[in-house]
């Protein structure tokens, strides 16, 4: 962990140098207030990255009076500090915005867990606020994302789209290929025509000349009138051609001719028709072994790539991953939703070998078993992801472990047991309001009890 900035605030000189002492030892900068007006004035003059709070401060030594400093500090997580053994005041200042709490006397090993997972947690909250935000504006072209790689791909769609240029999309299954398709067509004089996408490995052989050129009436069996083809269809406007590696040699001889004549025949025609067509065209097939071994015409190939542009893999922009994960939960959601930061963490450590794909059709699965809510705003967690999934979130287990060290994951664990134990105590074991008060989701909630036994 980075040194980050904690503010102290505590009226008792003692536990202002104990704990001062404690927290730069763990490298962090330290700064000590002694009452409310100190610690607010120090926070606007300076925000920290994490608040320490008494909740007993003076004039009125009043903990209930405490809980209406939470406010004040916010977006920084606020660890309350108390003396008071009192569950329901702990509840009160979660409820008020606290982040965790700690009763004196303080143990310096609990408080170095609290105090990581606290700036970890503003930290992802930040990059939660920066995502949404991203989300909000980076449907660019409707290519979205941050990062360099889709950048660079925004640019060159900008620069392309206006021109006549063929463009041969490439890039694995489920990167968005036709989406720069669309973006290239929506960029260019032709927005205000057709955009005709056709996938020519999801059409039979036998139909496929057909479907792009059309055929007239009696010329095979159930031809009974005649049929424009998707080429007519397109004309004047844009013909996306998805995964063209997979047409037919017999097809790939037909589209030459159309696209350095710009005619074709239908099927059953003698006299050749004019389309004025853009044709873009996409694979995730590498095209020049394909060319190599004889499977595709290489003057086919030649006359398809005008210009290369390339949908890099999600595994090459991890950082997209959040971006276009909030963007489709605010799409698919039946109520107002957003991800909890254990939620993006657990998005940004899978592969996603199914891409922006897989991605969203796990955000859909996951927000239509959310449902709508209760009301308020829906919140998935990890384990409702994984629930999506058909997986399960790891939890580390509360008891000791064998090596009988206190590690870092058993002081997580034990200290989210102890959490859950004290909301489902303090809410009479009613799981929505348990749930509502720890920041989770009902589902989430229930999930965690199976996992630690505690149903």
């Amino acid at each position: 962990m980075s040194q980050a900035r904690i503010l102290l605030v505590d009226d008792e000189p003692a536990f202002q140098r104990l704990g001062a002492a404690w927290l730069r030892g763990f490298g962090h900068e330290v700064a000590v207030a002694g009452d409310g007006a100190a610690a607010t004035a120090a926070f606007q003059k300076q925000p920290a990255d994490l608040v320490l709070l008494d909740l007993s401060m003076p004039p009125h030594h009043d903990p209930v009076a405490g809980l209406e400093l939470i406010p004040r500090f916010a977006p920084a997580p606020v660890v309350v500090i108390t003396g008071h053994a009192d569950h329901a005041l702990a509840l009160r200042a979660v409820e008020r915005g606290a982040w965790d709490f700690l009763g004196k006397p303080l143990e310096p090993d609990l408080l170095r867990v609290v105090v990581e997972r606290g700036l970890e947690r503003g930290r992802l909250v930040a990059e939660l606020r920066r995502l949404r935000d991203a989300a909000g504006g980076a449907d660019d072209l409707g290519i979205v994302g941050i990062s360099a790689a889709l950048a660079r791909l925004r640019d060159l769609v900008r620069r392309i789209a206006p021109t006549q240029v063929p463009v041969l999309v490439l890039g694995p299954s489920g990167t968005g290929k036709e989406l720069v398709a669309r973006a290239l067509h929506q960029g260019g004089g032709r927005r205000d025509q057709p955009f005709v996408p056709v996938h020519c490995g999801a059409i039979p052989a036998e139909l496929l000349e057909s479907e792009l050129f059309g055929h007239l009436k009696g010329s095979f069996t159930g031809a009974h009138a005649d049929r424009p083809g998707l080429v007519e269809t397109a004309h004047r406007g844009t013909l996306f051609l998805d995964e063209v590696g997979e047409m037919p040699a017999p097809m790939q001889v037909k589209l030459l001719r159309f696209l350095q004549e710009g005619t074709y025949q239908p099927v059953g025609g003698r006299e050749p028709r004019k389309a004025d067509t853009r044709v873009v065209a996409a694979t995730h097939r590498d095209l020049e072994a394909m060319v190599a071994e004889g499977r595709f015409r290489e003057d086919l190939y030649y006359r398809l790539r005008g210009m290369v542009l390339r949908t890099p893999p999600l595994a090459e922009r991890p950082e997209d991953v959040p971006v276009l994960a909030t963007l489709f939960l605010r799409r698919m959601a039946a109520a107002p939703a957003r991800f909890t930061p254990d939620a993006l963490d657990w998005l940004a450590g899978r592969e996603w070998r199914g891409n922006v794909r897989e991605l969203r059709a796990l955000v859909e699965c996951a927000a239509a078993l959310a449902g709508p809510g209760d009301g308020g705003e829906r919140l998935l967690d990890a384990a409702d992801l994984a629930f999506a999934a058909g997986e399960e979130a790891a939890v580390p287990a509360a008891e000791a472990p064998p090596t009988g060290r206190r590690t870092l994951e058993h002081e997580v664990a034990a200290l989210e047991r102890r959490l859950i134990i004290q909301a489902l105590e303090e809410t009479g074991h009613n799981h929505t309001h348990a749930a509502r008060l720890l920041g989770l989701s009902r589902v989430g909630l229930l999930k965690k009890l199976d996992r630690m036994g505690l149903r």
